[in-house]
C-alpha cells in the first residue's frame, strides 16, 4: 500500500488541472490585452485585474471537498488520512499556483516595458509591479485561506446540512481578515495590509491552522450519505 494515497492522487490529477487552468487564465490576458488598446490606453496590469477572480475560484474549490471526502471515504481511505492529506495538498496547490502567477506578473512586466505601455496594479494591493517575493507570498497567503475556508464550509454543510450555514460565521471572519491582510479582499471597515513577508507567513500559518482545526472538527466522525434509487 502506497504512503499518502490522498496526496497522491490530488497532486497528479486535481493540482496538474488547476495548474492548467490557471495558466490557461495567464494566457488568455496575454491575448486578450492588446484588444483594449483599439478602445482605451493600457495603464493596469492585466494579470493583476484577471487574477483576482482566483480569491472567490478557491473558495469554490475547496468547497467541493466534501464531495472528495465522500469518495476518498468510501474506497477505503480514512477521515483522519482525509484530515491530514487533504491540507498538504492545498500547501502544495497554492505554492504552484502562487508561483506561477508571479511568473505571469513578470513575464507581464517584460512585455508591457517592450510595448511601452504603462503598468500599475490595484490600490489595494500590499506589493508593488516588481516586487515578486512579495507578491508570491501573498497570493500563496490568498491562495491558503481561501482553499481551506472553502473546504470547511463545504464539509460543514456535508455534515450538518442546514445547520452548516453556522460555518459562514467563521468563514467569513476568516476570509475578512486574510482577504484584507493580502489587499485581495478589503471591506470599508476593516482595511488594513500586512507589513511584509514574514508578517503575511505567519498570517498564512495561523490561516492554515484555524482551517485545518474547523475542517477536522467537520470530518472528524462524519457519516457518509446514501442515496436509495426511488
Amino acid at each position: 500500500m502506497s504512503r499518502w494515497p490522498i496526496l497522491r492522487y490530488l497532486v497528479s490529477q486535481h493540482l496538474v488541472f488547476l495548474t492548467m487552468f490557471v495558466a490557461g487564465g495567464c494566457l488568455l490576458a496575454a491575448v486578450v490585452t492588446p484588444v483594449f488598446l483599439v478602445f482605451t490606453p493600457i495603464t493596469l496590469s492585466a494579470v493583476d485585474i484577471g487574477a483576482q477572480v482566483l480569491f472567490w475560484l478557491a473558495v469554490g474549490y475547496g468547497y467541493s471537498a466534501a464531495g472528495l471526502l465522500a469518495t476518498v471515504v468510501s474506497h477505503g481511505r480514512t477521515r483522519r488520512e482525509f484530515a491530514v492529506q487533504y491540507p498538504v495538498f492545498l500547501l502544495v496547490t497554492s505554492a504552484v499556483l502562487a508561483a506561477l502567477i508571479t511568473g505571469a506578473y513578470a513575464a507581464e512586466a517584460v512585455v508591457y516595458r517592450l510595448a511601452g505601455w504603462t503598468r500599475h496594479l490595484q490600490d489595494q494591493r500590499v506589493f508593488e509591479a516588481g516586487d515578486y517575493p512579495q507578491i508570491f507570498v501573498a497570493y500563496l497567503c490568498m491562495l491558503v485561506f481561501c482553499l481551506i475556508t472553502g473546504a470547511f464550509v463545504g464539509t460543514a454543510f456535508y455534515r450538518w446540512e442546514g445547520a452548516g450555514v453556522a460555518a459562514l460565521l467563521p468563514a467569513a471572519a476568516v476570509l475578512g481578515f486574510g482577504g484584507a491582510s493580502t489587499g485581495f479582499f478589503s471591506l470599508p471597515f476593516a482595511r488594513f495590509a500586512a507589513p511584509g513577508p514574514p508578517v503575511m507567513a505567519v498570517v498564512t500559518v495561523t490561516a492554515l491552522v484555524v482551517g485545518w482545526a474547523l475542517l477536522w472538527l467537520s470530518v472528524r466522525d462524519v457519516s457518509l450519505r446514501t442515496r436509495v434509487p426511488a
